[in-house]
């Protein structure tokens, strides 16, 4: 399929950016970082690492997709290279959607190398007996620590399925920035849609409390404009499990499971309809 020849090229010349890398390498510093908290005792070191480590992978992540996306079909168009392969039998869906593909395969391929860090790091720290003792010495000989190696590899694989079900709860979100990323591509130049996805991002995480100060405003228009942007936006906010992840025991509206496939489905479905718009746009646009 010529869109995923597309998606596979765009992978490769991502992975070749500096500035990809660069992101990369700081969130993977920052994610080592987190084995210097040994004056913390085992839960709070866990409960501290994780919130502070999902929530590195979400914003380098985010970084990761919108730097990608935005520079995607405007990059093509300035070296006209976008030309050469509309000469040829692709259709401007395929070349559209597998720019689209491309940028979600580096945000998954750097999600998952950020998300292999975490996991090895939050399987190591399951060996910390609760007392907070060393935690070479608790990895070298755990029976003496006072962690048995079931209890180790029990608590080290329970912590490793909550931190994939983050992962796989950011994937879907990264996956909805860059259909955003993308589609405004079309219309705005790069440093404008960094910005215009950016304040999308953060507002549409922000949602519970735009839903409170809309309800808290008298001025008809103002609220009616408030509850048309709250409606439109996506609702980052719902991807937000980490609560869940850092305290297991906090209980969400659903299964975790269930939940976490409820929030992937809005992000594909809601992709799609910002990807159908692109491609309409893009399939009558002059390039």
């Amino acid at each position: 399929m010529n869109a995923w020849v597309i998606a596979r090229n765009t992978l490769g010349d991502a992975l070749r950016k500096r500035v990809l890398l660069v992101f990369l390498l700081l969130a993977m510093v920052m994610l080592m970082l987190a084995l210097m908290l040994q004056y913390f005792t085992a839960r709070e070191q866990m409960v501290t690492f994780k919130s502070t480590e999902l929530a590195i992978i979400l914003i380098f992540g985010t970084l990761i997709a919108i730097t990608t996306s935005i520079f995607l079909i405007p990059n093509e168009i300035e070296k006209r290279t976008i030309y050469s392969v509309l000469s040829k039998p692709v259709q401007r869906w395929e070349f559209f959607l597998g720019k689209f593909l491309g940028g979600v395969l580096t945000a998954a391929v750097t999600l998952g190398l950020m998300a292999i860090v975490l996991m090895i790091v939050v399987f190591i720290l399951s060996a910390r007996p609760a007392g907070g003792a060393d935690l070479a010495g608790a990895g070298a000989a755990g029976q003496a620590a006072g962690v048995s190696p079931k209890e180790w590899l029990t608590t080290g694989f329970r912590e490793i399925s909550l931190v994939l079900q983050g992962c796989y709860v950011i994937l879907f979100e990264l996956v909805l920035i860059t259909a955003i990323a993308t589609t405004l591509s079309l219309w705005f130049s790069p440093t404008v849609n960094f910005s215009i996805t950016a304040f999308i991002f953060v507002t549409g995480s922000l949602q519970d409390v735009m839903a409170a100060w809309t309800r808290r405003n008298d001025l008809p228009l103002t609220k009616m404009l408030a509850n048309a942007f709250y409606y439109i936006t996506p609702h980052f906010e719902d991807f937000n499990i980490v609560g869940h992840i850092v305290h297991p025991e906090v209980a969400l509206k659903m299964s975790p499971i269930a939940y976490a496939l409820e929030v992937s489905l809005y992000g594909v479905v809601y992709g799609l309809m910002i990807l159908l718009i692109g491609v309409l746009v893009f399939d009558k646009k002059e390039v």
